[in-house]
């Protein structure tokens, strides 16, 4: 499956993009901002990515003009509570701080809430003393509602709401900047490792 929106392509992961991933998951500067520090070794990633592609796991390499420089992902939806945890990162230093992790971000929203209409809250998880990828997120219309135990970690919401009132006029701007591709694109084959409503959608889109 592959999206494409605001001059920004995103390709669902497979096992020839593991290595590149893992090689970037394990520098420092990445790893230790996550949850998870631990060298991850080829076995522990062929393990990750059996336990992630699944119809409620979604991981996406984050390709600009021609080159990979991040992953996204929407991961663990939960069918009863319509939830699912957001997350992203960007190995390229060249593009943190641009507009390019914001249109990623606003991408995968809009598949969550207005394309495939997946749920009704997405949740991240990020460390307190990450001041940059808090204020990030903040700056989308998340808002704070838990503190891990040891008081390492927050836990932020957006709901559909606060999604409407916050993201719509970030799309917009990010519309005018690029006319000619601001329209959520999505090419694939319905397969079983996607959702029914992902399915449903790419069969729409072909026969249109």
């Amino acid at each position: 499956m592959i999206v494409k929106q605001f001059g920004v392509t995103y390709h669902r992961v497979q096992p020839k993009d593991l290595e590149v991933l893992r090689y970037w998951r394990n520098q420092s500067f990445i790893r230790d901002n996550m949850q998870f520090k631990d060298y991850i070794t080829p076995l522990m990633q062929q393990q990750w990515f059996e336990k992630i592609n699944n119809p409620f796991n979604y991981y996406f390499i984050i390709e600009y003009q021609g080159k990979k420089i991040g992953l996204i992902n929407c991961k663990d939806t939960e069918l009863d509570t319509r939830l699912a945890e957001g997350g992203i990162f960007i190995w390229e230093k060249s593009f943190w701080g641009t507009s390019i992790p914001v249109f990623a971000s606003l991408t995968m929203l809009q598949a969550v809430f207005e394309i495939f209409k997946s749920g009704d809250a997405s949740v991240a998880t990020v460390a307190i003393d990450n001041k940059k990828a808090l204020d990030f997120n903040l700056k989308l219309g998340y808002e704070i509602k838990e503190t891990s135990e040891d008081g390492k970690w927050y836990k932020l919401y957006l709901t559909k709401e606060r999604y409407k009132t916050h993201c719509h006029r970030l799309i917009k701007a990010a519309g005018i900047l690029h006319k000619d591709d601001a329209d959520f694109k999505i090419f694939g084959e319905p397969i079983d490792t996607q959702a029914e409503q992902i399915n449903q959608y790419l069969r729409a889109n072909k026969k249109n």
